[in-house]
């Protein structure tokens, strides 16, 4: 009984010293993200800009848009019929990857 007891005993110790070095540990970083400047937020309005122009190849059309943030993701289509991804920039129509799709040999 007495080894049962001396092991309650080291559990409890064990636990309220983990406990303990938890409690410093958050009040430490909560004290180090404080004095941190914070991030700058994101305009929640658009910013205007001018006419925004996209290159596209003669007989593209485009199937599919999709946003985020501040870029398009467009699916098109060439008058062959082979499909591309085009990420752009909706800010300033500058395309950032071109991906094309084509069948797995």
């Amino acid at each position: 009984m007495d080894n049962v007891s001396s092991l309650l005993k080291a559990f409890v110790i064990a636990g309220g010293i983990a406990l303990l070095g938890g409690s410093v540990l958050l009040v430490v970083l909560i004290a180090m993200r404080a004095g941190q400047e914070p991030e700058p937020a994101r305009s929640a309005q658009p910013v205007a800009v001018g006419p925004v122009e996209l290159a596209l190849p003669p007989g593209t059309r485009i199937v599919q848009t999709s946003t985020d943030g501040d870029r398009l993701v467009l699916l098109a289509e060439d008058e062959e019929g082979s499909q591309f991804l085009a990420v752009v920039d909706a800010l300033t129509g500058e395309r950032l990857s071109l991906i094309r799709v084509r069948a797995e040999p």
